[in-house]
Order: structure tokens, then sequence, then C-alpha cells
């Protein structure tokens, strides 16, 4: 099957959108090495070799603490804070170890953003996994210093922890450019929050293979709940007829990317 190459709508940056989606590779293999330790649960006894990568800076993991989700009921490492040599700052969460899990069992209720009151509603099931990681992932940042831009960016599940670290981002460093770089992000947002969140004019580029299942998720309308995606859609098509292939960030999103003129495999 052949593919349309990528169109870039303005103010995407390539080389900015490839280096997110390795930083967010490198929070893959942070929960690989994780699962190689045995899956330690406190983050003590947890060895993370970040990646090699000459005069950049790293966090500590990140963890989430949550048991009221199916597809995530331990303590685990979901991702890192990094600075690179020029000083600009980043926020990198991975997306679930199985995708066919959280699609199973995805709980689609809403509930206001606690923090910012009147900002509107968003998916519950994600609030609460943001909720459970949000003081260690800010802590991460703050121990870097920020002074120079910020990016944000996420792969799957993480695309929603991502999304909802934007807004406290603005809050604590509004002077810093801010933007965020997404890989198949699932909806998350009830119109309110979607309106508030937009208007921030936080530049958010959200990559989608329209053969991708995630970003189809929660449905538009589920039950009484409205849904809508944020930011500004980057679309391709590759379909490699599974939901895990079609998902990927390796085999198929960062591909994408590194052949924006044919995104499909052969």
């Amino acid at each position: 099957m052949s593919s349309l190459p990528l169109y870039f709508p303005q103010g995407f940056a390539l080389p900015q959108a490839l280096l997110c989606a390795q930083l967010v590779g490198a929070a893959y293999d942070q929960y690989t090495q994780w699962q190689a330790q045995d899956r330690p649960r406190r983050p003590q006894d947890f060895h993370w070799q970040p990646p090699q990568m000459e005069g950049w800076s790293f966090s500590a993991p990140v963890w989430s603490i949550l048991s009221e989700l199916y597809f995530l009921n331990e303590s685990e490492p979901f991702g890192f804070a990094a600075r690179d040599p020029q000083g600009e700052t980043y926020l990198v969460f991975r997306g679930t170890d199985s995708v066919q899990d959280w699609l199973d069992d995805l709980d689609a209720d809403q509930r206001s953003y606690p923090w910012q009151g009147g900002v509107g509603q968003v998916h519950d099931g994600f609030l609460k996994l943001y909720a459970s990681l949000r003081d260690l992932a800010l802590q991460a940042l703050d121990g870097l210093q920020p002074n120079g831009p910020l990016w944000v960016c996420g792969h799957s599940l993480g695309c929603a922890l991502s999304s909802l670290a934007v807004l406290d981002l603005r809050e604590r460093w509004p002077d810093l450019p801010l933007q965020h770089y997404n890989f198949a992000s699932p909806r998350l947002a009830a119109p309110d929050f979607a309106a508030h969140y937009n208007a921030l004019q936080v530049p958010t580029f959200r990559l989608v293979n329209d053969s991708d299942l995630v970003p189809q998720v929660p449905p538009g309308v589920t039950g009484d709940w409205l849904y809508q995606h944020l930011g500004l859609a980057v679309t391709f098509t590759a379909s490699y007829a599974g939901v895990a292939a079609d998902h990927s960030l390796s085999d198929c999103y960062l591909y994408a990317l590194q052949h924006p003129q044919a995104p499909m495999r052969g």
C-alpha cells in the first residue's frame, strides 16, 4: 500500500518532532529497563540508565502511583524531564505497555480539571493518572531550572499526560516559550476544556496515523459525554493490519517522521 507524503502545517518543525519522538522512545526504554530489573515498586530500587546524549541532563524517573485503573495497577516509571545543551527543557511521557488493555477498559467518564477552577471537564481515568504523577513531574522540571524554551511530549496515553501538563507549565513558567508535540493521542477533553486549552495558544501538534484506533477513542459522543481533540492534527496513513503495529511509536510514527515523503514501510 502506498501512502501520501506528510503535510506539515505552519509552525511544525520536523527536526523538533523527531527529537521529541526519540525522547519518548527513551521513556519506553526506561520502562524496559524497569521490567528487566523485575519491576521494583520503590523508586529508590530502580536504577535507570538515561540515554547517552552529549551535554544533556536528565531528571530522576517520574513515577505514577495508582491502583484505580485496570491497565495501570502499581507504581511504575512513566517518563522524565531533560535539559539540552542550549538550556531548552523537556517533559516526556510514554504510553501504556499494552494498547489493547486500555482500549478494552477505557473509563470514559469526565470530571472537572481540579487545579485551575472553571477550565472544563476532562477524561476521568487520564486525570487520575496525571494526578498520581503531577507533583513528581513538576519537581523533575524544577530541578533542571528552566530558563529557556519548554517542550512537552508524549505517545498514546502519555499524550493525555502531556496535554494536562501544558496547563501546569504555562501557569508555572508563563514567560517561557512552550510547545507541545504528541503522537497518537486519544481524545481527552470536553468542549469547554478544549476551548480553554486552545485559547492558551500553546503550539500543539498532534501526529496521527489515520489507521490507528487509539486517536479514535473515546468516541466524540460517548454516552452523555462529548469529547474533542486538542491542538492541530498532522495526519498520515500507514495501515499495518494490526492494532499494535498501527499504533507503534518506533515502527509507525517515528518511521513516518524519518520518511515523510513515504511514511509507510514497503
